[in-house]
């Protein structure tokens, strides 16, 4: 592995929020290109790192309770459902449709704070962009990480007393 690689790698994984590659190719004084096919590099190496809507993570086994939940609801209550999830401690790692043409399509999301659901929406709203869920008229996977199955349970109880879960 290359010297800058490694010193990627090592910066990435110091992180506690996604860091994104325009701010490391500042960091190592090179071009955005360059971080993003260092990264594909360090990933084909088998280095867990995602690449997010807000930057790179590394994702590691942290003996956390990984599920998927089901969901349906409008394009308008998007927020209250990422806020209901993460208000309740559980990180929103994606979401996935199931579209009738390309199969299976998901988008990383990382979303672990309320911040970040604001951030979230916020980038929508400005880029006036449609919600992958718009596909499947509402219809959606989040794939989950909880404490415990039990905070997992929680954020079922949330979901469907609003009227969410499937």
């Amino acid at each position: 592995m290359g010297n800058r690689r490694k010193k990627i790698l090592d910066t990435i994984e110091s992180q506690t929020v996604a860091i994104s590659a325009s701010k490391l190719a500042n960091m190592f004084d090179v071009s955005r290109q360059v971080i993003v096919g260092d990264v594909a590099l360090l990933r084909a190496q088998g280095e867990p790192i995602k690449a997010t809507a807000r930057g790179y993570v590394i994702v590691r086994e942290d003996g956390r309770y990984i599920a998927k939940v089901a969901v349906n609801h409008s394009e308008e209550d998007t927020k209250d459902e990422l806020i209901r999830i993460v208000s309740l401690g559980a990180y929103i790692l994606d979401v996935v449709v199931e579209h009738p043409v390309y199969g299976e399509i998901s988008g990383q999301l990382d979303i672990k704070t309320i911040e970040d659901v604001d951030e979230f929406i916020n980038n929508f709203n400005r880029n006036d962009i449609e919600l992958l869920s718009k596909l499947t008229k509402g219809i959606h996977l989040h794939t989950l990480s909880c404490e415990s199955k039990e905070q997992y349970d929680l954020v079922c109880s949330s979901l469907k007393e609003a009227g969410y879960l499937l």
